[in-house]
């Protein structure tokens, strides 16, 4: 079975008092800022928390309603972006998104087959050429592409969702710390997406390390006990 020591999988999200992060599944962030869900100072964290890691973790529709990649080289050491990797189940990808025309992000796309990681590893890498980037496309499990990314002496990876993306790698234990912010708000709406949408029980436990305040927004720092 596959380990992840050496390998730190952080969840960073956003999420309504009653555990929505948006009110329907096309909602943008800007959307969110405009309804209070999101605020300024919950971005300039996100930003902080992905510039220490390497890689971001994000599915296809979560792109797909936002602009595109936020940048974070300015606040790293060696100047450099992490690696976007999208993850598709259906392999529907639309290119004409202007994520793939940004300059100097490195972009993957990852067709994954399983999220179980009691798995076999297995991955195959494509390097394809476009007009507008190289992306390299991976094809295999998620334990594939975990092992992978170590033998690139890949440190941390950020999870940024959706809720179908987090409730894969939470189901699966995969998630070491998970930052929230509670936005003071209540949706309210059961079909709104949640921040881990799964069909299972899942019974995660988590450990307080930090609690900050920024007017009526909430910062909450857990570990997640193994």
């Amino acid at each position: 079975m596959f380990h992840t020591e050496n390998l730190t999988i952080i969840n960073i999200m956003a999420a309504s008092v009653d555990g929505k992060i948006s009110a329907h599944k096309l909602e943008s962030t800007e959307d969110r800022n405009q309804s209070g869900l999101v605020c300024n100072e919950d971005f300039l964290r996100m930003r902080k928390l992905v510039a220490t890691c390497d890689a971001v973790f994000l599915g296809a529709r979560t792109l797909s309603t936002e602009k595109g990649a936020f940048r974070v080289a300015n606040l790293t050491p060696k100047q450099a972006e992490p690696e976007w990797i999208v993850f598709t189940r259906s392999g529907e990808i639309s290119f004409s998104h202007e994520f793939w025309q940004q300059k100097n992000i490195p972009k993957s796309i990852f067709f994954v087959s399983s999220f179980n990681k009691s798995d076999e590893p297995f991955l195959k890498i494509e390097e394809k050429q476009f007009p507008f980037a190289t992306i390299n496309c991976y094809l295999g499990n998620i334990i594939g592409l975990l092992q992978y990314l170590k033998e690139k002496n890949y440190k941390k990876i950020a999870l940024l969702g959706g809720g179908e993306l987090n409730a894969a790698f939470w189901e699966q234990k995969l998630v070491d710390e998970l930052f929230i912010t509670i936005s003071p708000i209540i949706i309210g709406n059961k079909n709104a997406p949640a921040l881990i949408s799964s069909e299972t029980i899942l019974k995660s436990i988590l450990e307080c390390e930090k609690v900050s305040q920024s007017g009526d927004f909430i910062f909450i720092d857990y570990k997640v006990k193994k």
